[in-house]
């Protein structure tokens, strides 16, 4: 087997606690056609000597300040030259031997998405468990859906067609990345492999979100990114609402869990969402 060159970025600010564990992760696969990138946003807690060490093993690695998250990762992108990509999180690892895997399952594929599984682990409550999590078409689109981020490598060629990384979204420009990368790719492959390992910790944004309050940022960027990527797709906004409503009460009658039919506050924020586009357009 010939194997492919695989990149894979790291974007990183002072989480020295877990980002020796994370190179690692990536380093000790010994895999042949490695590119590993990291890219830090200047950071103040040891993160800087933790990347020196391990300097010699990595492709290219920069410290300095950047525009957050996802500025990161489009960096560490353009830098890229792999056939497979992907994203690892600083805070997150992989499986021993999930390069591997992802060269035998994306070895001259083209415009594919693999999507695995992983393992998400708890801090406060010292609990873990397997995320199999693995959408449909529907239940990303009308329902807010999503896939477990570090578990997720696509082939260049989507990347180069789907990408790249909004750099305006805080929360879910991952999702807004993987409905652009369904919608573009010719070819999903799912596997139940654990691919990654992924720290719950009191740091990350989503748990930032609820201690002060702001999750419903979260909320309302995420219904923002539906509506918008349904109009990139070139569908009607208002029709693709009443698609959202029709699965929506589908599953409460299918489950016969009629609560459902008012829906969650991501249903209802598509539902402002559309009509605000809507009255915009109209003014305009």
């Amino acid at each position: 087997m010939v194997y492919p060159k695989i990149s894979i970025v790291t974007p990183s600010f002072n989480q020295a606690k877990y980002l020796e564990t994370t190179i690692r992760s990536v380093l000790d696969q010994g895999y042949p056609n490695l590119e590993y990138i990291v890219i830090d946003g200047g950071s103040t807690d040891g993160s800087v000597e933790i990347i020196k060490k391990y300097a010699s093993n990595l492709a290219y690695w920069v410290s300095e300040p950047d525009r957050g998250q996802s500025h990161a990762i489009n960096k560490g992108f353009q830098k890229a030259t792999g056939e497979i990509m992907a994203w690892l999180n600083s805070d997150d690892y992989y499986h021993s031997k999930t390069l591997w895997t992802v060269a035998e399952k994306l070895n001259n594929q083209r415009m594919t998405l693999l999507i695995g599984s992983s393992n998400q682990m708890d801090e406060e409550k010292s609990e873990q468990a397997d995320d199999h999590r693995k959408p449909s078409w529907e239940e990303m689109v009308y329902d807010g859906r999503t896939i477990p981020q570090p578990s997720v490598f696509w082939t260049r060629d989507l990347w180069e067609e789907a990408g790249p990384v909004d750099e305006s979204l805080y929360f879910v420009m991952d999702y807004d990345l993987w409905l652009r990368m369904r919608h573009k790719a010719e070819q999903e492959i799912m596997t139940d492999d654990i691919l990654s390992y992924i720290h719950l910790h009191s740091e990350q944004k989503w748990r930032r979100a609820e201690r002060d309050n702001t999750l419903a940022k979260y909320t309302q960027e995420r219904a923002a990114v539906s509506v918008q990527a349904a109009i990139a797709r070139g569908e009607n906004p208002v029709i693709w609402l009443l698609r959202l409503w029709r699965y929506r009460i589908k599953q409460a009658v299918n489950s016969r869990n009629y609560h459902r039919i008012k829906g969650s506050q991501y249903h209802w924020q598509a539902t402002k969402q559309v009509f605000c586009h809507r009255f915009t357009n109209k003014s305009s």
